[in-house]
């Protein structure tokens, strides 16, 4: 049992240095996102100076056919040379990536549903937020969910450079059959091959994508699917897929899983470029969002929450100033061609708006319509906003946004609104932190709750494009 216990454990570490070594090469070897050429041009400035004067000599003279000319003529010429270098930046990947999460039909083996619905995302509040397992039946829809974390995607220059092969890598992926831990498996430096027929080859690209994943440890699986792809617009993306995986959940106590499924999937700040577009310099490209970025976090002041997240257990006049937060993740506005291009539909993978303890809203995808103003150029921002979630929360946000770029890609932002709904939980915590059940009255969806708020923060790897960026120009 000893020499097994330790095969196993050997086995677990060549796969895990595997897994490393192969993160590393990918680092290392420069599987690089931009691709830099240089143009060496040599410039050649000639002048030439003539100076013409004519000397008259005192006296008289006879000009005869034989007497010299009194003009002279004086030519100067000057060569110079001098190096200048032109650089042009194109994308190298085909698909470049944060997060894209899938929920699973059908692939239940011995547990229940994880409950988290279509594309895997919308857990319930109390499991979120109070870790209680939620009350419903054994049968839903989506019995688990697909994970995959920071991917990207370069040009297979395989089967004689055939179009529309590429390979791979994801950071780490999570699949989950259903809420039986046992059945869980965990990727890192999960390799694939892809193939993708393109039936529509204009944003938003529409593609048919077969594909074979494999991941070398923790949990060594193979993934076989088919997809169909619509996107990238924004960097939003909708995906269905149909596929099998085999796979084994570690290396130690491994129990093998197996199972066929159907997913429908989304993305955010997941980027497609077609191989023509890898000819196209990166400022050539053209653009379908107004802003784009990873997060924006806000500390929230409000009048009306009785309670500060920061400080639960004081009230009245002992009560903090800042009163909660507003985190945002992975945020898209995609203009509307209409009105100047200034009206943008936008959406974030996951909003968490806490004004005070008892008030407070998680959002999955929430919709968010409003105008954007730049009065004085692209240096500063206006937005006008109505916000809408229906799960895990059911709220309505309405305000100002104004934001401040200080770079390409960090900008200071301050938002006032309102918002006006109900927290999605039928459980909440009292002033000495022990929970307690909403009133019945208020039903399952929670307590209900409105709030005037004011928030000031930051938005960081984030990026406002100008309206010149923009494809409807």
């Amino acid at each position: 049992m000893k020499t097994d216990h330790l095969h196993s454990l050997r086995h677990m570490h060549l796969a895990v240095s595997a897994q490393l070594s192969i993160l590393l090469s990918v680092i290392i070897v420069g599987c690089s996102f931009t691709r830099v050429e240089e143009d060496v041009y040599t410039h050649t400035d000639v002048d030439t100076t003539e100076v013409q004067q004519v000397h008259n000599q005192p006296g008289e003279r006879d000009n005869g056919v034989i007497y010299p000319s009194s003009r002279t003529v004086v030519v100067d010429r000057h060569l110079t040379q001098h190096d200048s270098v032109v650089e042009r930046s194109y994308p190298n990947f085909i698909r470049l990536g944060v997060f894209e999460g899938i929920g699973l039909i059908g692939g239940q083996l011995t547990g229940n549903s994880t409950y988290t619905g279509l594309f895997g995302l919308f857990y319930e509040v109390d499991n979120l937020l109070f870790k209680q397992e939620p009350e419903f039946g054994s049968v839903t829809l989506f019995s688990g969910f697909h994970y995959r974390v920071g991917f990207a995607e370069w040009k297979l220059r395989f089967f004689g450079d055939d179009p529309n092969w590429t390979w791979g890598i994801s950071a780490f992926e999570i699949i989950q059959p259903d809420n039986d831990v046992n059945n869980r498996l965990y990727g890192a430096g999960v390799l694939s091959i892809h193939k993708r027929f393109y039936f529509r080859e204009k944003i938003p690209y529409f593609a048919i994508t077969p594909q074979l994943s494999i991941s070398g440890g923790p949990s060594p699986f193979l993934n076989g699917s088919v997809s169909a792809d619509l996107g990238s617009i924004g960097g939003l993306n909708m995906r269905v897929y149909t596929g099998f995986i085999w796979g084994v959940t570690n290396y130690v106590d491994g129990v093998g899983v197996s199972f066929p499924y159907i997913g429908i999937g989304t993305s955010a700040l997941d980027f497609l470029n077609r191989e023509e577009e890898l000819e196209v310099e990166w400022k050539y490209h053209e653009h379908s969002a107004w802003e784009i970025g990873v997060a924006e976090v806000q500390f929230v002041a409000s009048t009306s929450a009785q309670r500060s997240v920061f400080a639960p257990k004081k009230t009245g006049g002992d009560k903090p100033g800042i009163t909660g937060y507003n985190v945002r993740l992975l945020n898209t506005r995609l203009a509307i061609p209409i009105l100047d291009n200034r009206l943008t539909a936008g959406t974030s993978i996951i909003e968490l708006l806490f004004v005070g303890v008892d008030e407070y809203a998680v959002g999955v995808l929430p919709i968010r319509l409003s105008y954007f103003w730049q009065p004085f150029g692209n240096m500063f921002t206006i937005e006008p906003f109505t916000e809408f979630s229906y799960l895990p929360s059911t709220f309505v946000n309405l305000g100002v946004r104004a934001a401040l770029p200080l770079s390409d890609n960090f900008s200071v932002v301050v938002t006032g609104g309102f918002v006006s709904g109900e927290t999605g939980s039928s459980s909440n915590r009292n002033q000495q932190g022990v929970q307690y059940t909403a009133p019945s009255s208020q039903g399952v969806t929670g307590l209900k709750f409105s709030s005037l708020y004011f928030g000031f923060g930051v938005s960081v790897l984030d990026r406002i494009f100008g309206k010149e960026e923009l494809r409807y120009r």
